[in-house]
């Protein structure tokens, strides 16, 4: 009796004295009452009570609270909505605000040393070589074609679904579309997933999502070390993705090498992998193919848009003629913002020009899907899709990056802007031109997936010590970080009420706090400022390593500015910017295509856009990426590239859990639970990504001539011969993985909310298709003209003079930021993200208009990384034209 007595009393008394001790810890030091320091709302945990409407929460408080902290146990959480703040965090003072290596510990098993996951030299280097890529014409040309390739597959694929009657997955279908695109702009290899079946690149694309997503809970799962090193979970599900990724991406970086080494004078150098490839020459001790495939999966992280070769459909001066596509597109970027939420770890102490303190090793987010709600920045319709606010006698005006903060400001913005927009406006031309859009489910609540759980409210005592939480020098504690737990279904919604009274408050967690802000002053002091005091921080790179590796969004420091560098280079490069341009107008036409069919087999009933979506553009992002025919969009998509895709979703939900898994480590070292699963992911997303890598290594030796070196990651084996020991295969494969995650539902999460807020406001989606029918080769009466041919039309040039649906893009983005919570560095795709969706919006608007399936159905999300709309997008599409013209003759 007594054995049992105690057998059952010592862990009993362990337990209580370890929770009394981080419940200690988390009350200790965080200066809760100290006016100095931004408001505490709660503690870390009350996230997980309104984790289903997460943001809608955080929208909530800092109405109240444009800046308020989140005590935790080992520091504060400050979440900002204030101008001044944030450009003070991206900006003024952005030298202190790095990712941390908490941040890049938890990415860097997946994303490597990418740009994504490292700060400082690493950082530089890849975003000085990406701002020179991303720059240069020939990307800009090689993008565009590609853009306009998958827009014709999208609205060839869309058609095919409208045709049918069926409800279209077009959320799914955008985002293989620009998967397809963003291989053959970043690697310059067919992945064939569709026409080819090619099994690799789907088992790839789906190791590369499950260990995304299981890096992704990393940061809530206090025993993810544990389990990793047991291998148990999902850490051990995680580490088989990431063995699936690196073998995936090895293999197109070897695949390519030999292609460059065969033919070196070869146009494949257009693709992102390629130029990067010929870098590496010039410094091969660096980047190693370790450090290239870092590199180009962070690529593939930023960018989930491809398709396949180039083709001059939509041009330029098409695409920049249509400022209401351009405004609307905008305009759903600012209300669904991509990353509803970022942050960064402030690198030492720190005055945001709002007044607030922020200690050392304090995390700060700005709340990118919080501000777009504040009225004190867009007006009392703030909530309202009005792409007209982007307008100004028809012609589309810019906001302040630190206002409209979706891609980022400062030293990290976003190099891939433009080309998110050209793929945005491309596939936008293409199902709009074709279809009209409708919800299948007018009164359908979309809701958040619900993953927190309420153990981590068994710390509470540490949350609350040394956080000076009355100390009015620091940010208002509106709770702990557990708090959160009770909101997990509308977190964002929550932030946005607590914003509403705090523009900055704290959440209190065990060893720090977390400073949320709505106030600009404090994110331009973030992100621009003291831009070098913020930083990922060593807790986040801990808990995205073992899927985001060494790529950029996991590490701080030089690693993070190698990458950036080369980002940078890479994505001011012409030949990108064409071959991305050709991969989304062919995407986007197949997309209509798609669309087309859908209907002639179920004309009455709704089609699932949102996966229609999500397929189009990872089609686009795996041919922009990797120059690899993934095909998901049309279901010939081989069985590894299928099993990438899964694992690619998967393991970042797994990740992005880490984040609220207090016992996250503990599971990785048993290899239980999602930490199992993360590791089995992660171990299809390495295996994929080595065999991409390798094969694109071998196909840039034997031909190095050929236009394999338009996708990025071909440009990065270019630029890995010139520092070969840093730029490993696994760096490579660190470095396209964060490219990977970057793009791959940026576009396809923005143009489901784009095309939701169009089917919510008729009016506006009628001015947008009168943008589009007036800058096209609509405007000449070619009405009936086949749609690659009305593809071949949308120029630079047409894109430019779009300015409405620019301002509806922009709009969308202010009110549904890709990342909700923000931190550092500025989006380098963002004129890569603008021009995808521009010329996807411009073909399915140029075809289709579109209802919801249910006129009553109002949207949520999911608590993820980037704000993914929960559940399906159910939407009724009728043909602008007939069916005949979305097929070639």
């Amino acid at each position: 009796m007594d054995a049992i007595f105690l057998l059952i009393s010592l862990p009993l008394l362990s337990i209580f004295l370890i929770l009394t001790f981080l419940i200690i810890r988390i009350f200790t030091g965080k200066f809760i009452n100290n006016p100095d320091y931004a408001p505490v709302t709660g503690t870390v945990f009350h996230q997980l009570l309104y984790y289903k409407q997460l943001h809608d929460y955080q929208t909530q408080v800092a109405k109240k609270h444009p800046t308020f902290r989140l005590i935790g146990l080992a520091h504060s959480e400050l979440y900002t909505t204030n101008t001044r703040n944030i450009e003070h965090i991206l900006k003024t003072n952005c030298q202190n605000y790095l990712k941390g290596k908490y941040r890049e510990e938890i990415v860097a098993d997946l994303w490597g040393q990418g740009i994504f996951a490292v700060d400082g030299e690493r950082w530089r280097h890849q975003r000085k070589l990406a701002v020179s890529e991303f720059s240069t014409r020939v990307l800009r040309d090689f993008s565009c074609s590609v853009f306009r390739k998958n827009a014709v597959i999208l609205v060839r694929d869309v058609s095919e679904l409208a045709a049918s009657g069926q409800v279209i997955p077009l959320q799914d279908i955008v985002m293989k579309r620009g998967f397809h695109s963003i291989f053959e702009v970043g690697f310059g290899i067919d992945l064939n997933c569709l026409d080819s079946l090619s099994k690799r690149g789907t088992e790839f694309m789906k190791a590369f999502d499950d260990a995304n997503e299981l890096i992704y809970w990393r940061f809530i799962d206090p025993l993810w070390k544990l389990k990793r090193v047991l291998n148990i979970g999902s850490e051990s599900v995680l580490k088989k993705n990431i063995e699936i990724i690196d073998n995936f991406v090895y293999n197109i970086i070897s695949t390519k090498k030999n292609l460059l080494a065969a033919k070196p004078d070869c146009n494949a150098k257009e693709d992102i992998l390629s130029r990067f490839l010929m870098e590496s020459k010039k410094n091969p001790e660096i980047m190693t193919d370790k450090y290239l495939k870092d590199i180009i999966l962070n690529f593939m992280i930023a960018g989930k848009d491809s398709s396949a070769v180039s083709m001059s459909c939509i041009t330029d001066a098409t695409l920049d003629q249509m400022h209401y596509l351009h405004a609307a597109l905008t305009e759903t970027l600012r209300l669904y913002p991509p990353v509803p939420v970022d942050g960064r770890s402030a690198y030492e102490d720190d005055i945001l020009p709002d007044g607030h303190k922020v200690k050392k090793g304090d995390d700060v987010y700005y709340l990118t899907y919080v501000m777009a709600r504040m009225p004190f920045l867009w007006g009392e319709d703030a909530h309202n899709f009005r792409p007209e606010r982007w307008l100004k006698d028809g012609v589309f005006q810019p906001e302040s990056p630190i206002k409209f903060v979706t891609f980022h400001a400062g030293p990290q913005i976003c190099l891939g802007k433009e080309f998110t927009y050209w793929q945005m406006k491309i596939f936008s031309i293409a199902l709009i031109r074709y279809f009209r859009f409708k919800l299948v489910d007018y009164t359908e609540t979309i809701s958040y997936k619900t993953t927190f759980t309420l153990q981590m409210n068994k710390t509470l005592l540490q949350i609350f010590t040394g956080k000076s939480i009355n100390n009015r020098n620091y940010a208002p504690v509106k709770g702990i970080v557990f708090d959160q737990l009770f909101y997990l279904n509308s977190l964002y919604d929550y932030q946005t009420k607590v914003a509403r009274n705090l523009r900055t408050f704290r959440l209190l967690d065990i060893s720090h706090s977390i400073v949320y802000t709505t106030d600009p002053r404090n994110v331009e002091h973030i992100l621009k400022t003291k831009f070098d005091n913020y930083a990922k921080g060593s807790y986040h790179e801990e808990t995205v390593r073992d899927l985001w590796g060494q790529g950029i969004f996991a590490v701080d420091g030089d690693k993070w500015r190698q990458q950036r560098k080369l980002a940078s280079f890479e994505f001011s490069a012409r030949v990108l910017r064409d071959f991305s341009c050709s991969v989304f107008r062919i995407n986007a036409a197949k997309l209509v295509r798609t669309v087309s069919s859908e209907l002639e087999m179920c004309s009455n009933q709704g089609i699932e856009f949102k996966d229609l979506l999500m397929k189009s553009t990872m089609d686009s992002m795996f041919k922009v990426g990797f120059g690899i025919d993934l095909n998901c969009l049309d279901g010939s998509s081989e069985e590894k590239g299928t099993a990438f895709m899964k694992a690619f979703d998967d393991a970042n939900e797994f990740l992005y859990m880490r984040f609220i898994d207090p016992f996250w480590k503990l599971k990785r070292a048993l290899n239980m639970g999602a930490e199992a699963s993360l590791k089995k992911n992660i171990k299809i997303i390495d295996d994929f990504l080595h065999s991409v890598i390798s094969t694109k290594k071998k196909l840039l030796a034997m031909n190095q001539d050929h236009n394999a070196k338009e996708d990025i990651l071909s440009r990065f084996l270019v630029e890995r011969e010139k520092n070969p020991e840093k730029m490993t295969d696994k760096y490579i494969r660190d470095i396209v993985l964060n490219f990977l995650i970057a793009g791959k539902d940026a576009t396809s999460n923005t143009l489901s909310w784009f095309l939701y807020m169009l089917c919510k406001n008729p009016l506006i989606q009628e001015k947008v298709a009168e943008e589009v029918m007036n800058n096209t080769a609509c405007k000449e009466g070619n009405i009936d003209a086949n749609v690659d041919d009305f593809m071949a039309t949308i120029t630079d040039s047409t894109l430019e003079k779009m300015h409405y649906l620019h301002a509806a893009l922009t709009e969308t983005l202010r009110l549904y930021p890709t990342i909700p919570l923000a931190g550092p560095r500025i989006c380098l795709g963002r004129e890569f993200a603008y021009r995808q969706m521009k010329i996807f919006s411009i073909a399915l608007i140029r075809y289709f208009r579109f209802r919801l399936a249910d006129e009553k159905q109002i949207a949520a999300y999911r608590i993820t990384f980037t704000l993914q709309m929960q559940g399906s997008l159910q939407l009724c599409a009728v043909p602008r034209t007939s069916f005949n013209q979305f097929h070639k003759a």
